[in-house]
């Protein structure tokens, strides 16, 4: 019997699970090792974070979807692995052998060049640990959110919205972002946003350094705070550069057009954790993650079978649904910028529809 284990319960990997039938081929035997028995979808993290929707709504049950389709699965984080002998060591001591894996173990939020970050952060990442750190920065007086992108604006007009309607209305939320949040084009409409709701923001600036009570930029800003959150990019976890594989300069798991490694045959990676040769600009988000999964899964039993593996190419535009508070969002889509609640209808349209494939 051959095996094959999905290391992380991203994006991609629920993919591959959609894929596999409950009376998969019995000759290969599927494993899915997860910090978390559950999956919890970062697109629906603003909802959560306004108030818009439960625990339950926002995440997947990993176990019982592995349950549903026969395949074993590991509450357990991934320690090592050695591509050489074909192991991987889990965080409870065991050690599993394989003919596949798969890396989808995502990325985490703390970059050791903001000196005193990673032990004064809120931490959002790994997804887990997420919806317990919420309600700590709903009530904190002072929230500063390092970092630009959507997920940075998006969490800042939540809380904005969830203090608002919950009596917290002089609260203070800070944006720092070393450059543009989207683009020139999406930023003029964010800032206005920003600047209508009492949403402070600062750019062309970053943090460098986090005390007990201040986050200290590179150009002298003194800003206080209550709680720090960092969403300023995916840093690659450390597992990855002590793997012995190739990885980028950001440390993350170089792969090829098929999604796997570049020098070893049996070990396939996807999602924040992977680097696409072909693409090396490729953001980390989930949008193409999901799109991966079909190669993904068609790659791992193709590459068994010895048969020719087909190429991922990343979508040339992605449609971008940021929320931006009280059911209203802003749709980003090539030249496009309109905002409104048809915009947040579509959005939660599309998240409801995509979690009700697994749930």
């Amino acid at each position: 019997m051959k095996t094959v284990i999905l290391a992380g319960g991203g994006h991609t990997h629920l993919e591959v699970l959609k894929r596999l039938s409950s009376h998969h081929d019995s000759s290969v035997k599927w494993i899915l090792v997860s910090a978390s028995r559950y999956h919890y979808y970062s697109g629906m993290f603003s909802g959560f974070a306004e108030g818009l929707y439960g625990i339950e709504d926002i995440r997947i049950d990993l176990k019982q979807l592995c349950e549903n389709k026969h395949i074993h699965f590991i509450e357990a984080s991934v320690e090592s692995f050695d591509p050489e002998h074909k192991t991987v060591t889990l965080s409870d001591g065991e050690r599993l052998t394989y003919d596949r894996l798969s890396l989808d173990i995502g990325s985490h939020t703390a970059p050791d060049q903001i000196e005193g970050l990673s032990e004064r952060q809120t931490q959002m990442k790994p997804a887990h640990l997420f919806p317990d750190r919420i309600e700590a920065c709903r009530k904190a007086k002072e929230l500063v959110i390092i970092g630009g992108g959507a997920a940075a604006c998006e969490m800042a007009f939540s809380f904005h919205q969830w203090k608002q309607q919950h009596g917290r209305k002089y609260d203070r939320i800070t944006v720092i972002a070393s450059n543009e949040f989207i683009d020139q084009r999406s930023d003029q409409v964010i800032e206005a946003m920003f600047e209508e709701k009492g949403i402070h923001f600062i750019k062309n600036d970053y943090a460098v350094k986090v005390t007990d009570r201040h986050v200290i930029t590179k150009n002298d800003k003194n800003i206080l705070y209550k709680e720090v959150i960092f969403l300023g990019g995916a840093q690659a976890p450390d597992l990855l550069k002590t793997s012995g594989l190739p990885v980028d300069q950001k440390g993350f798991i170089k792969v090829n057009a098929g999604l796997q490694t570049i020098d070893n045959s049996s070990v396939f990676s996807a999602g924040d954790c992977a680097a696409l040769v072909t693409h090396p600009d490729l953001p980390k988000s989930g949008v193409y993650a999901v799109r991966q999964g079909e190669v993904l899964y068609h790659n791992l039993l193709a590459s068994l079978n010895r048969e020719p593996l087909a190429d991922y190419t990343p979508q040339q535009r992605a449609l971008i649904l940021l929320s931006t508070g009280g059911m209203e969002a802003l749709m980003l889509y090539g030249k496009w910028r309109k905002a409104g609640r048809w915009a947040w209808l579509w959005k939660d349209y599309i998240d409801r529809g995509y979690m009700r494939k697994y749930q």
